[in-house]
């Protein structure tokens, strides 16, 4: 069994139709590809779904669902994103019946001096301004209140999917603003695990910062994926893909390395209900 349930699209972010990424799935033998394109916002953007294509992208995912039926099941989803002031009540609700499944993630962590929105995951100089327009420079208080986003998103919102859980980390390549070693951070970390632990959520192992060269390792870090085995939180594996190749990116090897953290198991979505795949 072969899947990936986060896959982008030039709907968003990514370089590739939806149909070129399905073909791409099929070549590298997938069983399950999920479409998971960045949902609309409240604001104007240049990365997500605009809202009046939002039915065109829901009808093309569906269309092709039936054209490749027989070679390759496609799921259909989106990438939510928990905002700051917004949470996720912008959302409207009854796209959640529309979907397959959907994605929670953080991107945003605060506004700026000019009263625009910025993410952590765009590029280290915007992080670093940003913390210190929004935090006073306090990079502590700033990844914890990222965490504390992660944390009311699981508890109020129940996603399926956690994605990136630790996205923070992009931008910090070389501790260059924090150490994970720290106990603050550890600390902070463990509390959204208990978090995960009592809710409904899976959380995936992405390749995707790996694959792009923003990180020397997996989302999330190794010692965070042995502290998930300790709790039995179910772990899937997605390659957050926003290209063809990236979709066969360290598969084999990230299966290998969750073997040596010590899981036997991992979670996947047929499209129905969540099973249980032994590695």
């Amino acid at each position: 069994m072969k899947f990936n349930l986060h896959t982008h699209s030039t709907y968003c972010d990514g370089s590739k139709e939806v149909e070129e990424m399905i073909l791409g799935a099929i070549k590298y033998k997938y069983n399950i590809i999920g479409i998971s394109s960045h949902g609309p916002l409240p604001f104007a953007n240049d990365w997500t779904i605009k809202k009046e294509k939002l039915n065109n992208y829901i009808k093309e995912v569906q269309d092709l669902k039936s054209k490749y039926k027989g070679k390759i099941k496609v799921l259909l989803g989106l990438e939510l994103d928990y905002i700051v002031d917004y949470k996720m009540e912008y959302i409207d609700k009854r796209i959640f019946n529309r979907l397959d499944y959907w994605i929670g993630s953080v991107h945003f962590l605060g506004k700026n001096k000019g009263n625009e929105y910025w993410t952590v995951d765009y590029n280290s100089e915007e992080l670093k301004q940003g913390i210190k327009e929004s935090f006073d420079g306090d990079v502590e208080k700033a990844v914890s209140k990222y965490y504390n986003y992660v944390e009311d998103m699981i508890e109020n919102y129940n996603p399926p999917i956690l994605g990136h859980l630790d996205l923070i980390k992009k931008n910090n390549k070389d501790g260059v603003l924090f150490n994970e070693r720290d106990r603050w951070y550890r600390e902070r970390v463990l509390s959204v695990l208990d978090k995960i632990k009592l809710s409904k959520t899976v959380v995936e192992l992405n390749t995707g910062g790996k694959y792009r060269g923003y990180s020397d390792s997996y989302y999330p870090s190794n010692w965070i994926l042995k502290e998930i085995k300790a709790r039995n939180i179910p772990l899937t594996i997605s390659r957050d893909a926003h290209d063809i190749e990236s979709l066969d990116y360290e598969y084999e090897k990230s299966i290998e390395l969750l073997k040596s953290v010590g899981f036997n198991k991992i979670y996947y979505f047929n499209g129905k209900k969540w099973c249980e795949l032994y590695i």
